[in-house]
């Protein structure tokens, strides 16, 4: 009896470890950069959910320097996320992207799961595009294609917007599939703001209305000194504007560089799909 206790403690015990381990509590997100070499700079990135549930991924186009210390950097596509197991995060994908590379592009294009897309203008002027997502419980690179014109993730879509025959791929039965392509996402939204000589902030509204995918773009007119914006952590961040992927409302704020809370300025996003 006593024998048989024990050992069903020795098999039992490490799979109890192991659970705790896995249900342990996920650390907050961190700063994308402190996951990667100093002198990084990020030029777009997005919050994504590869597995289809928490905790999110981290998604970007970054640019790194050659070498430790060098003037000169390299575009590279990133994903970090949560590795439960080492309970940590760290980086999951790291992939250089040849040519002038665009913000990245994501979305659920495998069920529920999302992916990220990754694309650059080539010498030719076509896009160059790769798409990575979960299979089997890798990230791997799951489609690779060229564009005449810019390409986009909508609706569960992989859509080519090239000038002549724009098409759309749907992933069905384990592969992409050509499917007509959905309307065009509507142009993006200007919001503009100002400081006056007191260094308050005014802007033209506070409130404003997109579709999902639709872009705003902060512009600043008038003098007065410099502010900084915060964005919302969903929304994604693309080379100094904005979009969300999901109907929601967001914030963006501006706070008082005094810190008078009276000063203090958010605007409220509202992103609403119209057709669902």
């Amino acid at each position: 009896m006593r024998r048989t206790l024990a050992a069903g403690l020795i098999v039992g015990l490490p799979a109890v470890v192991l659970l705790a381990r896995w249900q342990s509590p996920v650390p907050s997100v961190p700063p994308l950069l402190s996951l990667l070499p100093r002198g990084t700079a990020v030029t777009s990135q997005a919050r994504v959910e590869l597995d289809g549930r928490p905790p999110v991924e981290l998604a970007a186009t970054v640019l790194i320097p050659v070498y430790p210390g060098a003037t000169t950097d390299r575009a590279h596509g990133v994903v970090a996320g949560y590795d439960r197991w080492r309970r940590r995060w760290r980086v999951l994908l790291l992939t250089s992207i040849a040519g002038s590379h665009r913000p990245l592009e994501a979305g659920p294009v495998l069920g529920t799961r999302e992916v990220v897309l990754f694309s650059a203008y080539g010498l030719d002027g076509n896009v160059q595009y790769r798409v990575f997502g979960l299979r089997w419980g890798r990230l791997t690179q799951v489609y690779a294609g060229r564009a005449a014109g810019k390409v986009e993730v909508v609706r569960g879509l992989i859509v080519e917007r090239g000038p002549v025959s724009p098409r759309a791929l749907r992933w069905t039965r384990g592969a992409f599939q050509p499917v007509p392509p959905p309307p065009a996402i509507p142009p993006p939204v200007f919001w503009r703001y100002w400081t006056d000589r007191n260094a308050v902030v005014h802007a033209q509204t506070t409130m404003v209305s997109l579709v999902p995918g639709q872009r705003l773009i902060p512009t600043r007119t008038f003098g007065g000194p410099t502010v900084i914006l915060i964005p919302d952590p969903n929304l994604d961040t693309l080379s100094g504007t904005y979009r969300a992927r999901r109907p929601g409302t967001y914030t963006l704020r501006i706070p008082d560089l005094f810190g008078r809370d009276q000063a203090n300025l958010q605007l409220t996003i509202t992103v609403v799909d119209e057709n669902s």
